[in-house]
């Protein structure tokens, strides 16, 4: 690359990252670099093509975003702006392509020292990343003594320490999505990937048969207990059940969850407070957004909804709402992978979005579908800043 002998500004660093601590290792140096030059992180994890789960959510891809949102937080809590993004496809060519994206003015890879130590990066991999990036790119080498077996089931001491102190906030019973549950307190590494033990005993596989019967006939059960961190849940009591719904298909499971929220992160605090609220005021529990000021906005739209339809009671409305134009625009943003364009968001953030490009047009135009505005966010070159919240502060302040 060609200079003018200056150094080049860099405003945002791209970390491509497996899920394993030997890749953690470039971490800080992208940390000094960050501070070095006020820039911000976007963390890529890529996920082969066939990890894909239609318009819905991958166990795989569930485990990437709860890993990337532990390391967010902690980056937070020191005052680094720093987004995670999951991508599918082949490395090279989704890191190249997210440099473009994402504007990336440097990237940090891990480069190994021996053949086999990170499934992501083998030497080759990052050889044409230096060949082909428009950028600069640092290379940070591994401390080998770092190098883990991974196992299928994430532990969740180890990634609360990942994302830095943490306080328990009771969220009580709600629904929550079987393909989100990823981690398990105590137990992950006496568990595989269908969450069954790995040294079967008698006696467990008794109850487990017992338990599966039970689920599949769809007799009650008592809720599991679950902790959540960032986008995943971790199974405190109910390994059997959860196994079992796991194998039968079962897309959701009645749990009592505890949220453990980042106590050094402002922006997660403020997010929590703000769904908590919308949470109160229109008892609907499945709608996740993670940038401050979106839960203001979508309680507005309910409460729009409710004037324009006659409907005196918030929560009556906000349930028609959910079905009637939430759910069905979230199916669309899913489904055309709207949220890999924008770092760290969720469908709801995009729905957002979505709605307030419907309400720019309508200044000046008639009032666009939600079928058009989506198609013109999938058309538009994303802008990957964090839209302003309500009280005129950036994201993270």
């Amino acid at each position: 690359m060609e200079t003018d002998g200056r150094l080049p500004e860099i405003e945002r660093i791209l970390v491509p990252l497996d899920l394993t601590r030997l890749s953690e290792a470039k971490i800080p140096y992208a940390e000094n670099q960050a501070r070095a030059f006020g820039a911000e992180i976007v963390l890529l994890h890529v996920l082969p093509s066939d990890a894909m789960a239609g318009d819905g959510v991958s166990p795989a891809e569930a485990q990437a975003r709860t890993y990337l949102d532990a390391i967010t937080a902690r980056l937070h809590s020191e005052g680094i702006n720093a987004h995670p993004l999951v991508r599918y496809g082949h490395p090279v060519e989704v890191i190249l392509s997210e440099i473009d994206a994402q504007a990336a003015d440097l990237v940090v890879l891990g480069s190994n020292i021996r053949h086999g130590i990170s499934r992501l990066f083998l030497g080759s991999i990052a050889e044409e990343i230096i060949a082909k990036a428009p950028c600069p790119v640092m290379l940070v080498r591994p401390d080998v003594s770092q190098v883990e077996r991974p196992h299928p089931v994430r532990s969740f001491a180890e990634d609360a320490a990942r994302a830095g102190p943490v306080a328990p906030r009771s969220l009580g019973i709600r629904t929550v999505e079987v393909a989100r549950i990823i981690g398990s307190v105590g137990r992950a590494h006496e568990l595989d990937e269908a969450f069954r033990a790995v040294r079967k005993r008698r006696e467990d596989e008794a109850r487990y048969q017992r338990i599966l019967k039970l689920t599949e006939n769809g007799d009650a059960l008592p809720p599991v207990v679950l902790y959540k961190l960032g986008y995943g849940y971790y199974v405190l009591d109910g390994n059997h059940r959860v196994a079992a719904a796991k194998q039968l298909g079962q897309l959701e499971i009645d749990a009592l969850v505890t949220e453990f929220v980042p106590l050094g992160d402002p922006q997660a605090q403020r997010v929590f407070a703000e769904r908590r609220a919308f949470e109160q005021a229109t008892g609907l529990t499945r709608i996740g957004a993670v940038v401050p000021g979106q839960y203001p906005q979508l309680e507005g739209m309910i409460r729009e909804f409710a004037e324009e339809q006659g409907i005196p009671n918030i929560r009556d409305a906000a349930l028609r709402w959910e079905s009637e134009v939430y759910r069905p625009v979230a199916r669309q943003i899913r489904a055309l992978r709207l949220v890999q364009r924008y770092p760290g968001e969720r469908t709801a953030d995009v729905f957002a979005r979505v709605a307030r490009l419907r309400e720019e047009q309508a200044a000046n135009h008639p009032l666009m579908s939600w079928d058009e505005a989506i198609q013109r966010l999938a058309e538009a070159r994303p802008d990957t800043r964090h839209p302003a919240v309500e009280s005129g502060a950036e994201p993270g302040s």
